[in-house]
This record gives C-alpha cells, sequence and structure tokens, in this order.
C-alpha cells in the first residue's frame, strides 16, 4: 500500500491464496472479504488515508482471488487427470473420488463460476454462487451465454473481451451485470481457457466477482478527493488574501506544500514547492535581527518540524534577489495528529521594514532632541550665571528703590527657578544618554540631609506646614548627599503644589535594618488610579493648574536617583490617608555577583 510500483505477479498470487482458503481447503469469498476489512482497519488506526494506495491494495486482493480460483481449479482439473491416467494403466476404473471433489468444489465455491464450451460461449454449467449473485436458479444458467448476464449498456463491449479470451490464456475485464429483479451491480469478470494434457483447449471457465463494495470504495474515494480539493482551494483563497506571508511544510521531510501571495511578495520571488526544506534554505537569504547569517537548523521551519519548537514574533532578515533588505517578524508552530506526532510545520512571516524604518527614524529623532537639550541647557548656564550674580549685587545695595527691589526680586525668583530647570534638563539628558544619573557615594548620616531640604522648603513655603518625625536607630550609610537632597526637595515641592493650604506635608524617616525608608505624605484628592504608572514618565506635570511652571522632570529625576542608589520608590494614594511616596535606600552599594566558576 505504501509501494506504488508493487505488482502482484502470479507466482505470489497463488502462493497468498493459500492464506485465505477455507476450512475445506476451497478460496471463498468471505474469507477474501475479511481480508479486506482486516488490512483495512490496521492501515486506519496507522494513520493511512491515501485513497490511491487503498485503491492498489484493492486491485492486488483481486488479483490474489483470481489467481486463487484458477490455480485451485487447475490443480484439480490435473488431479482428475492424472488419478484418470493412473487408473487406466492399471486396467482399473477411474478413481470417482476426483470428479466428485470437483464437483463439491464447483457448488460450494463463494465465487460465481460458469463453464462454457471450447468454440461456443453457452454455459454448460454453472455454480450456485453465480446463480445467486444474478438472482436465478441454477437451471435457468444452462445454455445462457456469458453476454445475456450482462446489462444492455455494457454489451457493446462483449465481443471485444471475449476475442480476447479466445486468443490468450486468460483474459479480465469488468461489466455491469443484471440480475433478474432488473437491478444492476458491477462485476469483474475473469475468464480462462481448460486445456487437456496436449494444450489443446477443451473449455473455458468464467469467474465473476461481485464489486460493488469496491466501486462505492472508488466513489467515496472520489468524493473524498473532491472534498480535498474543494477544501485545499478555499484555503489557498483565505491564504491568499492574508497580509502576512505563510509557508506550510510536511513532516518530517520538509517538503513544501503551500506558500501564498503575501509570501512571494515579503521574499520577492515566487514560491517554487521542494522536495526539502534544504532546497528551499539553499534559494534564500535569512539573517537574524542582529544580521548573522542563518543555519539550516535555525530557520524557524526547520525548529518546528524536526523539534516541535513553537517561536512567536522572533526578528528576521531576508535579502531578496534585487538586493533589498526585509525586515521580518517570524512565527513557527508545528502541527500535531491526534498521537501528538507532528505532521507538518507552519511559518508565518509579517513585514515590519517600514516600521522598523519609523522607529530609527523616530529614536534618532528623539536622541538628536536629548543632545539639543543638553548643549542648549549647558550654554544657557553661562548667561544665566551672569544674571543671577547680576542680580545678587542689586539687591545687597542701597541705591534701588522700593519699588525696583520689587523687579529685582521678581528677576531673582525667575532665575532661580530657570536655574532649577536647566539642572533638571542636564539631569535628563545624563540619564538618557549616558544610562542613568551618576551617583557618587560617600559615607555620611541621612539624617542630615532630609533635616537641610526641609528646612530649605520651609524658607520657600513660609505660608505652609512641614514636619519631621525621624524613628530611633542609625542612619549612616553611604549616600551621594546633593542627589538625596535632590530626591526630598523634589518630593517635599511635588507634596506641597499639590495639597490643600492648609494641608500639612509630613515627612517620615525610619530605620529599616540594610535600608532606611523615607516617607512623604500629603493630604487632597487621591491621583487617578490610571495616572500611577505613568507617574514618574518624563515631562509629565500634574492635573490642574498647580504646576508651578516645572517641566515635569521632579519625579522622573527622584526614581533615577532613587535607582541609582539600588533603591526603589513607590507611591499609594487613598482618599483616607492622601497621597504617600515612600523610599527605601539601601546603605551600601550591592556587591557584584561572584564570577562563575569562583573558588569558594
Amino acid at each position: 500500500m505504501t509501494n506504488p510500483d508493487a505488482r502482484v505477479s502470479d507466482a505470489v498470487a497463488r502462493e497468498l491464496s493459500l492464506l485465505v482458503q477455507g476450512s475445506n481447503g476451497h478460496p471463498t469469498t468471505t474469507n477474501f472479504r475479511r481480508l479486506r476489512d482486516t488490512v483495512l482497519r490496521m492501515w486506519r488506526e496507522q494513520g493511512g488515508e491515501d485513497p490511491a494506495q487503498v485503491e492498489r491494495f484493492h486491485d492486488a486482493v483481486d488479483a490474489v482471488e483470481a489467481a486463487a480460483l484458477e490455480a485451485h481449479v487447475q490443480a484439480r482439473m490435473l488431479a482428475s487427470r492424472e488419478a484418470a491416467e493412473a487408473a487406466r494403466e492399471q486396467g482399473g476404473a477411474p478413481d470417482a473420488a476426483g470428479p466428485r471433489r470437483w464437483e463439491d468444489i464447483f457448488t460450494h465455491l463463494g465465487v460465481g463460476v460458469a463453464v462454457m464450451g471450447a468454440d461456443d460461449s453457452a454455459f454448460v454449467a454453472a455454480n450456485p454462487a453465480l446463480a445467486r449473485m444474478h438472482g436465478q436458479p441454477v437451471e435457468s444458467l444452462k445454455g445462457l451465454r456469458l453476454e445475456d448476464l450482462v446489462a444492455p449498456e455494457s454489451r457493446g463491449a462483449l465481443p471485444r473481451h471475449m476475442a480476447a479470451a479466445s486468443s490468450k490464456p486468460f483474459h479480465e475485464y469488468e461489466a455491469l451485470h443484471l440480475r433478474r429483479d432488473g437491478s444492476r451491480f458491477p462485476a469483474f469478470v475473469h475468464v480462462t481457457s481448460l486445456r487437456d494434457a496436449t494444450g489443446r483447449r477443451v473449455g473455458r471457465a468464467a469467474t465473476v466477482l461481485d464489486i460493488t463494495q469496491r466501486r462505492q470504495a472508488e466513489a467515496e474515494r472520489q468524493r473524498l478527493l473532491a472534498t480535498i480539493e474543494a477544501e485545499r482551494a478555499r484555503l489557498a483563497a483565505v491564504l491568499d488574501q492574508l497580509p502576512a506571508g505563510v509557508l506550510i511544510a510536511e513532516a518530517p521531510s520538509g517538503r513544501l506544500l503551500l506558500g501564498n501571495r503575501a509570501l512571494e511578495s515579503l521574499l520577492g520571488q515566487p514560491f517554487r514547492p521542494s522536495a526539502s526544506l534544504a532546497d528551499y534554505e539553499a534559494a534564500h537569504q535569512m539573517f537574524t535581527a542582529d544580521n548573522e547569517p542563518l543555519s539550516d537548523d535555525a530557520w524557524p521551519m526547520a525548529r518546528a518540524l524536526r523539534t516541535g519548537e513553537t517561536r512567536q514574533a522572533e526578528p528576521l532578515q531576508v535579502r531578496r534577489p534585487d538586493g533589498t533588505t526585509a525586515h521580518l517578524l517570524g512565527s513557527s508552530a508545528p502541527v500535531r495528529d491526534r498521537d501528538d506526532q507532528i505532521v507538518a510545520g507552519v511559518v508565518t512571516l509579517v513585514d515590519v521594514t517600514e516600521r522598523r524604518r519609523a522607529e530609527e527614524a523616530a529614536r534618532e529623532a528623539a536622541q538628536f532632541g536629548e543632545r539639543l537639550i543638553a548643549i542648549v541647557s549647558h550654554d544657557l548656564r553661562n548667561p544665566l550665571n551672569a544674571i543671577q550674580l547680576s542680580v545678587t549685587k542689586l539687591l545687597h545695595g542701597d541705591a534701588l528703590q522700593e519699588r525696583d527691589r520689587k523687579a529685582v526680586s521678581r528677576i531673582a525668583r525667575s532665575s532661580e527657578r530657570m536655574a532649577r530647570m536647566i539642572s533638571e534638563l542636564l539631569d535628563f539628558t545624563r540619564s538618557r544618554l549616558g544610562g542613568g544619573i551618576p551617583i557618587e557615594r560617600v559615607p555620611g548620616d541621612v539624617r542630615m540631609v532630609v533635616r537641610q531640604a526641609v528646612e530649605e522648603l520651609e524658607a520657600a513655603w513660609p505660608e505652609r506646614t512641614l514636619t519631621l518625625t525621624v524613628g530611633p536607630g542609625r542612619y549612616d550609610g553611604s549616600w551621594d548627599a546633593d542627589r538625596l537632597l535632590q530626591v526630598v526637595s523634589n518630593l517635599g515641592g511635588n507634596a506641597l503644589q499639590y495639597s490643600p493650604l492648609d494641608s500639612p506635608v509630613r515627612f517620615t524617616l525610619s530605620d529599616a535594618d540594610q535600608h532606611v525608608v523615607l516617607e512623604v505624605q500629603n493630604g487632597g484628592d487621591p491621583i487617578p488610579p490610571d495616572l500611577l504608572p505613568r507617574l514618574f514618565d518624563p515631562f509629565r506635570r500634574g492635573a490642574g493648574g498647580n504646576t508651578h511652571g516645572g517641566l515635569g522632570l521632579g519625579l522622573y529625576i527622584v526614581e533615577q536617583v532613587v535607582k541609582g542608589h539600588g533603591g526603589r520608590i513607590e507611591v499609594r494614594s487613598r482618599a483616607s490617608e492622601g497621597t504617600v511616596f515612600r523610599v527605601t535606600l539601601p546603605r551600601e552599594p550591592a556587591r557584584p555577583a561572584p564570577a562563575s566558576g569562583a573558588a569558594q
């Protein structure tokens, strides 16, 4: 069934026919039917579904069945002749057991048999199986010719078959036979010449097999083939409408079965079915996202077929025949049968070339903007320093009138705010371009930093109430005092800006063994839940009008400084307690992990 070139020779058929004899040594139709049913059931259990293979199997069984009958009849006739000749040589009567055995076989054989004369096609004898097959009594078949059993629509080809049967040792053909009630059934007919010891033809025997079941199987095969072809056409139509390239290959050979229109567009050449995956790989230049050539085993389809690996959105590159490069996202997966065996593989490819170009352009634009901010911010510090020095000199002199002093004071406050903005911009660009805000740790007491920051906030916000609570414990460690002062100042300023005037801002410092914890709490409306995940994004300013001219970088810089110390910052905001920022800082920087394989 798996070898389309296999043929059943006459010798092999005669040997195989011994396997399906009845209990009395006769080849029976029942045993042949059992043989077909058993083999086909085993074939289906092993996953066999190819209608063409089933058809080859039926052809082989038909050959064995015909050979079995012919061999049996010829053997019995030969045995009868030998018995008669032996009796004559001994001067006795022929053994009557031979003819009786022949008659018994002829009567009980499950295959229809008719014996005809040497020159006439009229039946000399017909067995009960042939009579039952055609719905007639045995006696009514004697004297009939083979064409009398054939339906009118099949009689036109009968003379040609009978001529072939007369000129050859045997001839086989199929025809539509007629029952007595007028119904039809397809039959397989084997006509064999009967010869005596000298080789002279003394008659002909025709065996008739009802192949209705075989024809039904063939019709079912054709129906299944048409269904499969229609499903395949529908699948191809659907796949051709997909914007993603789709490639399907069978396992384990990797023979490519299908590639849609989008795949051809992505790869820049028509889809060519091939016998193995290696043939297809050799015709395409595939690379990783890092521009490394893909080996045969690294192809998404190869991994899906050989190891059952599933991948999602794997970055790939392909070099087209015209020299252009396409950036792709490849997803691959195996297709398994009911027994969890890999029977095929599917790869989908999505073209992200334009998106990749847009991302590169956006990244370059962002880097250019960050560099520009850094340059401009740095260059603004010199004229700003000159302004601040001049304002300070004017404020400390006695030449200003009260009205002018107020104006100069406003200039001083504005220049201080501008200095803070420039400092924040420089910190932002350092963190984005340099991998984070640089931290320089020195031993110190964090309580001093927090107290200094709170005192500065009290001076800048005299109308507000600020409290500092320091719990018992130790607060020494290794810190960047200037950066921590910036953290406390930004968190406190944020709390003052976004809380009611009559609401106090509370600072709490506590010892947590290897860490110290700072909490800054203010009252007022809670932060909306949808804003909490983006609270530390750069250039994000709070809702409402209380922005005080900031750039929205304060909390971003706080987070970067805390991370630079190896710590973490968390925020919770509820109506019952207000908003609380919690900063946890390790006393010492984390030690690098020992190298793999180092001595213990």
